[in-house]
């Protein structure tokens, strides 16, 4: 009996696959739309569903990530409260041991280039310095030697694979002696393997925290100095809140700042919500992925959409056929049965179309966002997923039109009656209006973004970054600066030459200890501090606007400081700022805001000083002619002749600059490709409803040229149809573009202001694309001789 059944339903659906393969066939041009459609559509979710899963996977291999965790700071500053990933050195050492909730505690530096030779090879890797409890905290695992017991020595060096692959070939690494930054010589203790894609630290080389403390002695031992970021892992189960009180019992008597607040933040949320309002989580990647998922939504909404209305559109040619079914005895839920199992056949067809796009599509995506997205069938989550938003797809486009067919009355339907003639029109009109508004509304976001994109690219940076060239200095080449700095201004070419702790884009070191006459308690805010050589604004091209710039020709330089405007402002300095005391340091200058840090927003304040000790970036200012390459050739040669054991290279700040935008350009391409899929999806669906209207009124058609009916006419008549729900669909769209551009814009202080020619132009853009794919259809309906289109069957 059970035998018996199996076989009667393997039959039914046999029947009901044989049944779609022939509507597909002879339905061939709503097939293909639906499919290629439909294929469009699981393309773009499939490419966003990876990009989505970049994220969502960012550091799940630490097997303990629940419990590491990275000490914050929440500084109240002038009515608002600031929040820092930075703290200040002594501060591990003060908790050690003091709270049982806490397992391990280590320091980190920032990461830095680190110049390694081995022999006659030299590098440069990314690296930075740890506490032995670094791998405690974070679960890097060894290949050779331990980590740990490698990080307590100030003499070893940790490694990764790749780097001893670089060095040693496939020698063993542990026990080599390799020379750093041509200041030391340290031997591997240990080799890890390589960082993980979806690990959010990034470096090759991890050197002992205690070679740090030496080297910045005072700045580790002072309690206003955030310079560290400091990690811990944690007990399980602790009470966040209990833990965060006594954090801040702790670090209140060390800070003059009694409204500081010392919390413990879970690291496996920074990367979604790492970003901070008030003291609170305001946000993050986490944005940027919910906007994805909508679009991803949105597009797969349309092309499903595109599937009623084609099915539902052509139902006068189905009705029969359910008629016929329902008197042989069919029920209603086999009926719907049959109509899913076609639309899923479909969907199969569209999803392995899909795989196909998204594959040959993914090397172009990870150019365009610099990342490494992979499409793995041997992933069994990434496959589950994929196949079961298919099958989602199938159902949902394919529910309404299988419950809408299948409520056909078999007795009305074979006398040629549907009905319901008016309802669906109506609502394919809504779903079509549907379309367009997220197609108009994905393409005013797409104009929006790339104004915005152009206005904060092109707008005044406040130094002059045209010829201005900047060559890392690694180790001692800071040394013997003064000597190197008149070689190089004999080059013809060469106009001006200074250096800086800090190039022009991004400067790391900040404080709070700071004192100015005047200064009251709620002026405790960070400034940000660079040191810097002789000609400093000169050579840069910052713009001086009061003072002057660090000069040879005055011997007090060494105590004299630079500020920029929002500093003066910030402090709240009188008239005359030239000579106001800073702590022991007179202003001798002040320049103009310039572009650094954050892009998007202003310039936060800026103390520079006159640097006496080694500098990070050597700056040179070219002429403007079209002698570069043989001028920076010569700067080789000589930068060479001093400091022979490094590799030469050099960057203009321009270029260094522009990559403060490779982001918001990765968004403006996603945003122009979902655009443009979506009105072209839309657009397909249009295309097979002309077609189908045309067909259906192809004797009205012949009737209206009988009468004198011209082809303008006739073409008015049917792009009319849909060029209406457009026009609504504008309507509804530019009000909700209007205001989610609004909110994305005032959250940046530099932005453009809404015009009515960006909304204009996506709804002249849609309505133009629409009208175009109805046209073909509506003249050559237009153009059949009546003769034709009235003849009989």
């Amino acid at each position: 009996m059970i035998r018996f059944i199996n076989q009667k339903y393997c039959c039914m659906l046999r029947n009901y696959f044989n049944i779609a393969k022939r509507s597909l066939i002879k339905n061939r041009l709503s097939s293909l739309i639906n499919i290629f459609g439909l294929a469009i559509g699981l393309a773009a979710a499939i490419l966003i569903f990876l990009l989505i899963k970049q994220d969502l996977d960012k550091d799940k291999f630490h097997h303990n990530l629940a419990d590491i965790h990275l000490l914050m700071m929440n500084q109240p500053q002038e009515g608002r409260i600031f929040t820092g990933s930075s703290t200040c050195g002594p501060l591990a050492d003060a908790l050690r041991g003091q709270l049982p909730e806490i397992t391990h505690i280590a320091r980190t530096s920032s990461t830095s280039r680190q110049l390694l030779t081995y022999g006659d090879k030299s590098i440069y890797e990314q690296g930075m310095f740890a506490e032995p409890d670094f791998f405690n905290i974070f679960r890097f695992p060894a290949v050779m030697g331990s980590p740990i017991s490698a990080l307590q020595e100030t003499g070893n060096i940790i490694i990764t694979e790749a780097t001893a692959h670089k060095l040693f070939g496939d020698e063993n690494a542990v026990g080599k002696i390799i020379r750093h930054n041509n200041e030391y010589d340290l031997k591997v203790a240990a080799v890890i393997r390589d960082i993980p894609a979806n690990s959010s630290l990034r470096f090759n080389v991890v050197l002992p925290f205690r070679m740090f403390e030496q080297q910045n002695q005072r700045l580790v031992s002072e309690w206003n100095s955030y310079i560290l970021a400091t990690y811990v892992s944690l007990q399980p189960g602790v009470n966040m809140a209990a833990l965060n009180k006594k954090l801040t019992a702790i670090i209140l008597p060390k800070t003059d700042n009694k409204d500081t607040r010392l919390f413990a933040y879970p690291y496996h949320d920074l990367q979604l919500f790492g970003s901070f309002k008030n003291g609170k989580p305001n946000g993050g990647r986490i944005e940027i992925i919910i906007l994805l998922s909508a679009i991803g939504l949105f597009i797969l909404l349309i092309a499903c959409v595109n599937f009623m209305n084609l099915s539902t559109a052509r139902s006068m040619h189905r009705a029969r056929e359910v008629g016929v079914r329902k008197t042989l005895g069919a029920s209603r839920r086999q009926v719907i049965l049959q109509f899913l199992t076609e639309a899923l056949t479909t969907t199969l067809a569209a999803f392995i179309l899909a795989v196909l796009f998204a594959w040959l599509i993914l090397p172009s995506i990870n150019h365009a966002i610099g990342g490494n997205l992979t499409l793995s069938f041997t992933d069994w989550q990434t496959v589950g997923v994929l196949l079961g938003l298919a099958v989602l797809t199938g159902l949902v486009s394919g529910s309404y039109p299988a419950f809408f067919l299948s409520a056909f009355e078999p007795v009305r339907v074979l006398k040629g009656v549907t009905g319901n003639g008016k309802k669906g029109g109506l609502l394919r009109k809504g779903l079509v209006t549907f379309q367009f508004i997220i197609s108009i509304a994905l393409i005013i976001t797409t104009i929006v973004i790339f104004k915005q994109q152009a206005y904060i690219e092109n707008r005044p940076i406040g130094y002059e970054q045209d010829n201005l060239v900047e060559i890392p200095a690694s180790g001692d080449m800071g040394n013997g600066f003064a000597i190197l700095k008149e070689e190089l201004l004999q080059i013809p070419g060469i106009k001006s030459v200074s250096a800086s702790t800090d190039n022009m884009v991004q400067y790391g070191g900040a404080t709070n200890d700071i004192n100015w006459p005047g200064k009251t308690a709620d002026q405790n805010f960070m400034i940000n501090i660079s040191h810097v050589q002789y000609d400093w604004a000169r050579t840069t091209g910052a713009r001086i606007i009061a003072g002057r710039d660090f000069s040879t020709a005055y011997g007090s330089d060494s105590l004299g400081v630079i500020l920029n405007q929002a500093a003066v402002k910030r402090m709240g300095l009188k008239e005359p700022v030239i000579g106001a005391m800073l702590g022991n340091y007179a202003v001798i200058g002040v320049v103009a805001d310039f572009s650094f840090n954050d892009a998007f927003n202003s310039p936060g304040p800026l103390a520079v000083y006159l640097g006496t000790g080694g500098m990070n970036h050597f700056f040179i200012r070219l002429a403007n002619n079209d002698h570069w390459q043989q001028t920076m050739a010569r700067v080789e040669k000589t930068v060479k002749k001093h400091h022979p054991s490094y590799p030469f290279e050099f960057h203009f700040t321009k270029d260094i600059y522009e990559k403060k935008f490779t982001g918001i350009r990765a968004t403006g391409q996603v945003l122009s490709l979902t655009g443009i899929l979506a009105i072209f999806i839309s657009c397909l669906g249009l295309f097979g409803l002309s077609a189908f209207l045309a067909e259906r009124r192809t004797k009205e058609i012949g009737i209206r040229k009988v009468f004198g009916a011209g082809v303008a006419k006739i073409w008015l008549m049917l792009s009319w149809e849909f060029i209406k729900p457009v026009l609504i669909a504008f309507v509804v769209a530019a009000p909700l573009a209007g205001w989610g551009m609004h909110m994305l814009l005032t959250s940046f202080e530099y932005h453009i202001n809404l015009s009515w020619w960006m909304f204009a132009a996506g709804g002249v853009t849609a309505l133009v694309v629409a009208l175009a794919t109805v046209s073909w259809q509506g003249i050559r309906a237009a153009l059949i001789p009546p003769a034709e289109s009235l003849r009989a069957e």
